[in-house]
């Protein structure tokens, strides 16, 4: 199944699961993507690989692998946490896929990351993107990250043969900046 049609068979679902605030605000991520159901499905793809921990979706198994992970969270009663982060994302995630920031670091990166077609890196952007408008990182250690990405992007695109680095991997190498930026600012 194409993602296309994923997409539209998601937004069935959601139809007949949500409350209508949280209807409204998938409606705005539709819209904000100018209904365009490829692209909403490729976005899918990458939330769930945060959401699932650096676990990738096959591409036939994107809608069954979001009602699985969006019922998790119903069943926990974080329906609107989640509906929120899918929404917030949205907007890194075009950001990424429009190159569409005044910020130059993130643009370079991003610049790097797309013409390498390097969009695995697209889950953990979006992390990053995140954590450092919400002031759980700081600009140091994005910074870092960033150049860190556009680095391995180019080192991969060089030599094909390279592994890429994964989800986990990078949350790794960001929790020791973060950790090494702490350590400096108590000394």
């Amino acid at each position: 199944m194409d993602y296309i049609l994923q997409a539209e068979k998601l937004y069935k679902y959601f139809e007949f699961n949500l409350e209508l605030e949280s209807m409204q605000k998938v409606l705005e991520i539709k819209k904000k993507f100018n209904n365009d159901f490829n692209l909403i499905g490729c976005y899918i793809k990458d939330f769930l690989t945060i959401e699932n921990n650096g676990k990738i979706s096959d591409d036939e198994n994107v809608y069954h692998d979001f009602v699985l992970c969006f019922e998790n969270q119903k069943n926990s009663f974080k329906t609107d946490e989640f509906i929120n982060k899918l929404s917030v994302y949205s907007n890194y995630y075009l950001t990424l896929v429009f190159e569409d920031t005044k910020d130059r670091v993130l643009l370079n990166t991003i610049v790097s990351v797309n013409s390498c077609f390097n969009m695995e890196y697209y889950p953990f952007l979006m992390e990053l993107m995140d954590k450092y408008i919400n002031k759980k990182i700081d600009s140091i250690s994005y910074a870092l990250m960033l150049q860190f990405i556009t680095d391995t992007t180019f080192k991969f695109f060089e030599n094909s043969k390279e592994n890429k680095v994964t989800l986990t991997e990078l949350r790794n190498k960001l929790s020791s900046i973060t950790s090494l930026q702490k350590e400096r600012i108590a000394i």
